[in-house]
């Protein structure tokens, strides 16, 4: 019971803001409490004066109290639950928000160790479930009230028959507390189960034509299947637990009833007469009323036990610590004046296993630096650091003479334009797409950059232009046309310090001759770090750096390291003069 608690208190600091509210659902259920219990006070009346007297305007009013009193109950615990449903999105509402917004800041490597499916779990399932939770929690309150209420009518009718059936309530409470521990941890090995098979789901969608090309359909429904078979499992156990505390509950309940009945019945014949039969009545309709909130107070949480992991589970990313972050004070980045420098780099994604080693290089602005070697080498890596995608483990990178890490985050960023192989579109129109990284442009200065991108006669082409939707990703576009929108937008933003990570890897020809015309362009009087995999990019660096197993081998400009005759020219006669012929 204490661990589920634990989670709970995780959700005060949203609670802040509905107090007010939360004070007034709390009152709510007091007056519904009240109400509903009250009834029974009138049974004495009913039984005692009205049938065993047979006075029928007793009878009259008794009943007739019960139904306004019903009423009474009905429209309190209608705003009872308006109320509880506003607390419950609204937090729901902050937490998803907060969630969010967490994720913007989350560093790269997060992501790199976290699947997608995953993170899409804890934002719909887990978050969702969250709401249920808040929601079930007042009214396990509402119906713990209306028990304790119902309780109070019991004492004050008779406190010793009451008590002497009371005593099997200690056992009740052992149950729920031997349950709701499983329950809980029942509960997240379901979450965390959940997610996999999201994972498992949104990788399938995104790799399908791998598996058809393939032919591994088979193999990927046999991994789905341990997935589901195991949330299937973990779901049983659940609803067995569940169903155990339930059945004891149950079990209780018609232990006390038997138990009231015998001492009850017994205390009516022995009493000579202090002990009425309407007496006897009010404490079994108020021991079986009584019954029924708790029953529901008690399945509700038996529900929030198992779903309790879900707060949990959303709370290890809302108290998840990022690394890249801005130091007190940090510099506006302004604008690249003079260098950048990385000054005795190391890079480890894993402690104790390095992907970089002592990288010492001088750009100066307006330089263009190639970046060649075989994969794995450490290319991506470097110009990783750049936009503090990731820290150097050791070393530092300077921009200007500043480290980079001092300047703020943002305006680091907003200065360095990224082409990659991979272009990652938004779903919405080509317009859109293409002033993504500068909202502000207008529809002139879109084009413009469509222009030089060598993108507009294309895009003019589409059904309805510049406002074609292009689907989730760009699906409707060709490779070489979404590295065109994508160099727009970056010519669109226009960056100081540009990034191209082998922008042209994945083209024909034609779309190849269409890129680099526009690539080109795009570099013209930018300092550019180009990660090159045809030769046309690398021949017109000032610098190309050869890369292998993260360290400098080879520095220099093209000619100067053909002559040398070493790894460069290894690598050119083997890949680059191959396309260059083709």
């Amino acid at each position: 019971m204490g661990s589920t608690i634990e989670s709970l208190k995780k959700l005060k600091k949203y609670m802040k803001n509905f107090y007010p509210i939360i004070l007034l659902n709390m009152l709510l259920s007091a007056l519904t409490g009240i109400i509903s219990s009250a009834p029974i006070l009138l049974i004495k009346r009913l039984f005692d004066k009205g049938i065993i007297g047979r006075a029928e305007k007793d009878i009259l009013y008794a009943s007739l109290a019960m139904v306004g009193l019903a009423i009474l109950a009905g429209i309190l615990m209608y705003y009872n639950s308006l109320l509880s449903g506003t607390i419950s999105t609204g937090i729901y509402k902050n937490i998803v928000d907060d969630l969010y917004s967490k994720i913007q800041t989350l560093d790269m490597k997060y992501f790199s160790d976290s699947k997608v499916g995953d993170l899409m779990s804890r934002f719909s399932s887990d978050a969702s479930m969250i709401n249920s939770i808040i929601l079930d929690s007042f009214t396990v309150i509402l119906y713990l009230m209306t028990a304790i209420f119902y309780l109070i009518v019991l004492f004050i009718t008779d406190w010793k028959l009451s008590i002497g059936v009371l005593l099997i309530a200690p056992l009740l409470l052992i149950v729920v507390k031997k349950y709701s521990r499983k329950l809980k941890h029942m509960g997240r090995n379901k979450q965390e189960t959940s997610g996999e098979l999201n994972s498992k789901l949104q990788e399938t969608l995104s790799g399908i034509r791998v598996i058809k090309a393939f032919a591994t359909e088979n193999y990927e429904k046999s991994q789905f299947k341990n997935l589901s078979s195991k949330l299937r499992l973990y779901t049983r156990k659940a609803i067995g637990y569940e169903a155990k505390a339930n059945s004891i509950a149950e079990s209780l309940n018609y232990i006390m009833f038997a138990l009231l009945l015998f001492f009850g019945g017994y205390r009516v014949v022995r009493s000579g007469g202090s002990f009425s039969p309407g007496d006897f009545m009010t404490v079994l309709a108020g021991m079986g009323a009584m019954y029924t909130p708790a029953k529901r107070a008690l399945k509700l949480y038996n529900g929030i036990n198992t779903n309790s992991a879900a707060v949990d589970r959303i709370f290890e990313i809302l108290n998840i610590q990022s690394e890249i972050i801005d130091t007190d004070n940090p510099i506006q980045f302004n604008s690249f004046n003079s260098t950048i420098e990385f000054k005795n780099v190391d890079f480890e994604y894993e402690e104790g296993e390095k992907v970089i080693s002592n990288f010492n290089l001088l750009v100066n602005k307006g330089d263009k630096i190639a970046l060649v070697g075989n994969s794995g080498g450490g290319k991506s890596t470097i110009v990783n650091l750049l936009p503090r995608f990731y820290d150097v483990t050791r070393g530092s990178i300077e921009i200007d003479g500043i480290d980079i890490r001092k300047y703020k985050l943002k305006t680091l960023r907003k200065r360095i334009g990224i082409v990659p192989q991979d272009t990652f579109l938004f779903s919405g129109t080509i317009e859109e797409n293409i002033k993504y990284g500068k909202r502000t442009a207008t529809t002139e200065e879109v084009i413009e950059a469509a222009k030089q991108a060598n993108a507009h006669i294309f895009i003019e082409k589409l059904s309805n232009g510049y406002a074609t939707e292009i689907g989730e990703r760009g699906v409707k576009l060709s490779g070489g046309q979404k590295q065109r929108i994508a160099i727009a937008r970056a010519i669109l933003e226009n960056p100081e310090i540009l990034i191209l990570d082998e922008a042209t890897s994945a083209l024909d020809n034609e779309s190849e001759k269409l890129v680099q015309d526009a690539l080109e362009k795009l570099m013209k009087e930018k300092t550019s770090f180009v990660i090159a995999h045809r030769l046309s990019t690398v021949i017109s660096c000032d610098k190309i750096i050869v890369l292998q197993a993260g360290e400098i081998k080879e520095i220099g400009k093209h000619e100067e390291l053909l002559v040398k005759n070493g790894i460069y020219k290894a690598l050119y006669e083997r890949n680059f003069d191959n396309k260059i012929q083709n």
